[in-house]
């Protein structure tokens, strides 16, 4: 999963605001946190404020394209066909989403799945494409490209911290697996997950470029966990099954 760890979603988007504070990201943000009151942003924009560093935040989308009536300023997109823009320039229309509230069981560990969602992503600038291709570890993407999206809360139902490795793979079809080592940014790999507590983060993947995907239905298995010995105490889980 080439997506450096789905962390593509954390850039904050301000797309032509003050609320960078609100905003939320494609993809993993590369600063880690380990804490019993983290949470991750919510997943809307198209890269990281830490992987575009290197790129110019400042893109301000045409006066025609924010006066449509799906234009969401907050980049907080809930109803399929809402659409925002990211500071470096890409076009976020949500085209599908589902609340799918499953469970999955591991040891001390209860993964729920609280939100499904496909965005469609649109670069309007180089500087959308580059920020977009190394968030997933490509040497370069097709524009447009779409991006999967899980939110989901790991809760600690036992004694001891544990460290997670997240997400193990995501799979969209028969032959197209997301993980760590391709299109996938993962915000939860290597959060420490307090004992009795609880995480909640999110994970993007690269569903598919220039095509909107056809898949109805995906499925999810986690990796294993971790005490603070490095020691595994909790086993990979099998597969829960998201319709989207």
């Amino acid at each position: 999963m080439v997506l450096a760890g789905i962390s593509l979603l954390t850039l904050g988007l301000t797309a032509c605001g003050d609320n960078a504070a609100k905003s939320t990201a494609s993809f993993k943000n590369s600063s880690s946190k380990t804490s019993s009151s983290y949470q991750a942003p919510e997943p809307d924009a198209a890269v990281t404020a830490s992987s575009s560093k290197k790129e110019a935040q400042t893109y301000k989308p045409k006066a025609a394209a924010i006066k449509g009536a799906k234009y969401v300023k907050s980049g907080n997109l809930k109803k399929t066909g809402q659409y925002t823009f990211d500071k470096v320039g890409t076009r976020l229309q949500l085209t599908s989403v589902s609340h799918p509230k499953t469970t999955i069981k591991s040891g001390q560990l209860t993964y729920k799945v609280t939100t499904v969602r496909l965005i469609k992503n649109t670069a309007e600038t180089a500087a959308a494409k580059r920020m977009a291709a190394s968030a997933l570890n490509l040497a370069t993407i097709k524009s447009p490209y779409y991006t999967i999206q899980l939110k989901f809360t790991i809760s600690n139902r036992g004694k001891q911290a544990v460290t997670t490795d997240g997400i193990k793979t995501i799979r969209l079809t028969g032959d197209h697996d997301l993980n760590a080592a391709g299109q996938l940014s993962d915000a939860s790999a290597g959060k420490t997950i307090p004992a009795e507590g609880k995480l909640n983060t999110f994970a993007t993947g690269l569903a598919n470029e220039k095509t909107k995907p056809t898949f109805k239905s995906v499925k999810v298995a986690f990796a294993a966990a971790f005490d603070s010995k490095h020691q595994r105490v909790v086993d990979p889980t099998g597969w829960l099954k998201l319709t989207l």
